[in-house]
């Protein structure tokens, strides 16, 4: 569903050449998730926003469904971790996740119809007349999220979407987007700096080096499908894996320190 093929992207700015993604690669097949980890500053927001075809990429290329990316692609939809900048505040919340459905030119029942379930399947079933400004950090980043699903992506990529909100809402929202991938079978690329987060939520992790970002490691993630934050987090077999992301993303941390 989503491939990614020798991506580079290099800024020149002033006479100073600064490379952010040497050459990445890999592949997401249909309906699985994904989650992509690596140091700070290594260059993630970068790559997902080449992948979502809103920066175009030195060299190398991204397709999803067998077609390369050239600008945002039909069937693909991003939510972005600054979420309080991603909605309209005069807008109500059933109208922002109507949005980019009407812009879509859809019918007006059927748009109807797909905020309905999507904000039903957020938990904000009983939100559609309310602003976003009357609404918690948490609530605001799940109309967000019904925002993109709503849309009915075949991909949807995630850009540390929990990263501004407190432990305990982090964790509902981790269980949610889990619920809702499941649900609606969507191929799911999660760009996250939690290392913890990446491997309860992914059945991959993919580990980038320091900048500039390259693959350092393709990691399965075998735990069960059903999961949950006591049980999951509390299995060995989760520690190991977690011991397993943090070892490499602190070797680099260490490479990135000797370039």
């Amino acid at each position: 569903m989503l491939v990614v093929k020798e991506l580079q992207k290099v800024y020149d700015a002033r006479g100073r050449r600064v490379e952010a993604i040497g050459e990445v690669t890999f592949s997401v097949e249909e309906g699985s998730f994904v989650c992509v980890v690596g140091p700070s500053g290594c260059g993630k927001t970068t790559l997902l926003r080449c992948i979502a075809g809103l920066l175009p990429p030195t060299r190398g290329e991204v397709e999803v469904a067998g077609h390369r990316v050239t600008g945002p692609p039909d069937g693909l939809a991003v939510v972005f971790q600054e979420y309080g900048r991603s909605l309209f505040p005069w807008l109500r919340v059933a109208d922002n996740v109507d949005l980019p459905l009407r812009a879509a030119g859809m019918a007006k029942g059927k748009r109807r119809e797909l905020v309905d379930e999507a904000l039903d399947a957020v938990g904000l079933g009983d939100a559609h007349q309310a602003y976003p400004w009357q609404l918690s950090g948490g609530m605001q980043q799940r109309v967000a999220i019904a925002r993109a699903v709503a849309y009915q992506p075949r991909v949807l990529l995630m850009d540390e979407p929990f990263a501004a909100v407190d432990a305990q809402t982090r964790a509902d929202l981790e269980d949610l987007i889990r619920s809702v991938w499941q649900r609606l079978g969507v191929t799911l690329l999660f760009v996250t700096h939690d290392i913890d987060e990446a491997v309860y939520l992914g059945q991959r992790v993919i580990m980038l080096s320091a900048s500039p970002t390259r693959v350092a490691e393709d990691l399965a993630i075998d735990l069960p499908d059903e999961r949950d934050q006591l049980t999951t987090r509390g299995d060995a077999r989760f520690t190991e894996l977690r011991g397993q992301v943090y070892a490499q993303i602190q070797k680099a941390k260490l490479e990135g320190k000797t370039r």
